[in-house]
């Protein structure tokens, strides 16, 4: 390893101790036989530092800031001499004391630029220019009175072997460009006490593994704008306390092996077209009609079978037992009167086979039936707990009735989506509210700039002119009101004053 005392050694062995020690010194004494002083910015002039004298201002490394924060630094008084007492060294080292009225501080500064400002007005500066590596062996508190602004221009690491407690007296905002993840390996619970809005933009995904409860002490609401599929592989039931309803403009089916439809106090099935009935589907009622409701000969009834029972009045049958009266019949025994039988019995016949039936009687077992309005009912029977069921009701109650269809609109025209995404807004140029930097990134193409140039001067994040490519005048840049500045001279006691400022 070599050292200076190491050259010096080698240059008296080489030229003599008499000519190494007297080379390059002056006569009177007051040159520096190194050759490092005077500096060259110090020739031809004093050689007291320029910063005791206020010809420079020493300041510490306060770069990489970030757009919107402020470091809120004021700036130096320059320095009156003798109030500064400066050591700078010969690569740049800097510690100033300085009690220069109005700009009192105490300078430690690297040559690099980093390094620590105690200020006039008491703040603190702390710079690095590298690196920064804090340890504490014990416990550590920050208290902040004011505001505080943490920017990382890198990624953040941040490591807490125990409990994280974060207490928010305000707001809490949470802006994240990229993706958020959580990874939570035991319970999670979230408690809010007022209102809570969600907005998913694109695809969401919720997956439980076990049990999963809602519980709703209000209303809730499902709005859909285009398919919802439920697939249950066990049971579903839902109950409702008041009242069920479903409704599809298009159509509705329930299927299964057994299916149940029970009222308690009333059940209605109503269409203006289809079926029920199977092979062994038993029917029981009051009334049996057809679509004309209960109008004598026209009422289009249809029955298809045999008949059981004892009928008010049978065109035609294969047994009118007893009935009260029977036009045509197989067999009418018993029966008050017959127009016509094989078998009477009994039965009064006015032509027991010899009859022919009119047209509307032809022998095709294809029998309309009816039940005269005025012709009292058997004992037993009620009267139906609705009106008269015809195609114009059962179109009534389709359209207008209390269980009529529903007519479903989910975000019409698309508003509420449209709005959202905000592409329509920027013309798909942002699908959200662009920042400074994303508009600037944006307007590097011409197309971008032409389609949302209008759109953000309106919105008055861009300023109308943004076409000019040169300013309208050049000068000064003066603010509307007048910043606060160091007096050069200290106003009444210098010791009580000396930090203040004054606005012109």
């Amino acid at each position: 390893m070599t050292t200076k005392k190491d050259n010096y050694d080698l240059r008296v062995e080489k030229l003599g101790e008499g000519l190494e020690n007297t080379l390059g010194v002056a006569q009177d004494g007051m040159q520096d036989p190194t050759g490092e002083y005077p500096k060259r910015d110090y020739n031809f002039g004093s050689s007291i530092n320029k910063a005791s004298r206020g010809s420079k201002i020493n300041n510490l490394y306060v770069g990489g800031g970030d757009i919107g924060v402020s470091l809120g630094i004021e700036p130096q008084r320059p320095s009156e001499y003798p109030f500064n007492q400066v050591q700078e060294t010969i690569s740049g080292h800097v510690i100033e004391q300085d009690d220069t009225p109005g700009g009192e501080r105490v300078l430690i500064k690297h040559r690099t630029g980093a390094g620590v400002e105690m200020r006039a007005d008491g703040s603190v500066i702390i710079s690095a220019v590298n690196n920064k590596v804090e340890v504490t062996g014990g416990d550590q508190t920050v208290i902040i009175e004011g505001n505080g602004n943490l920017v990382y221009q890198g990624n953040l690491n941040m490591k807490v072997t125990g409990d994280y407690n974060i207490d928010v007296g305000g707001n809490m905002n949470l802006n994240v460009a990229g993706s958020l993840r959580e990874n939570i390996l035991e319970n999670h619970r979230t408690i809010t006490t007022g209102n809570r809005e969600e907005t998913v933009k694109k695809s969401k995904i919720s997956k439980t593994m076990s049990t999963q409860t809602d519980v709703i002490l209000g209303d809730h609401n499902v709005d859909v704008k285009l398919d919802q599929t439920t697939a249950v592989e066990g049971n579903i039931e839902i109950a409702g306390g008041s009242s069920v309803f479903m409704s599809g403009e298009e159509s509705f089916a329930v299927s299964a092996d057994v299916a149940n439809i029970t009222g308690g106090k009333y059940v209605s099935v109503l269409g203006q077209r289809g079926a029920i009935g199977g092979k062994l589907v038993d029917f029981t009622g009051n009334v049996f009609q057809g679509g004309e409701g209960a109008k004598p000969f026209n009422s289009g009834a249809v029955f298809f079978g045999s008949f059981y029972g004892k009928a008010l009045e049978a065109i035609k049958s294969n047994h009118a037992d007893k009935a009260d009266l029977a036009l045509r019949s197989y067999y009418a025994s018993n029966a008050k009167n017959s127009l016509t039988s094989v078998t009477a019995g009994t039965a009064g016949s006015l032509g027991a086979g010899t009859f022919s039936p009119p047209k509307l009687l032809a022998a095709s077992f294809h029998v309309p039936m009816f039940a005269d309005e005025e012709m009292a009912l058997p004992s037993g029977h009620t009267e139906p707990p609705q009106a008269h069921i015809t195609p114009d009701w059962v179109v009534g109650q389709v359209a207008n009735g209390d269980f009529a269809i529903r007519t479903v609109v989910v975000d019409g025209g698309d508003v509420m989506l449209t709005k959202t995404l905000l592409s329509d807004d920027y013309e798909d140029v942002f699908n959200k509210i662009p920042t400074t930097q994303e508009i600037r990134s944006a307007f590097r193409n011409k197309a971008s700039r032409d389609a949302i140039g209008g759109i953000l001067v309106s919105e008055e994040r861009l300023n109308r002119k943004y076409k000019m490519k040169s300013p309208p005048k050049i000068g000064r840049t003066v603010k509307k009101s007048p910043s606060s500045r160091f007096g050069f001279e200290p106003i009444g006691n210098a010791i009580e004053n000396r930090g203040k400022r004054f606005t012109p």
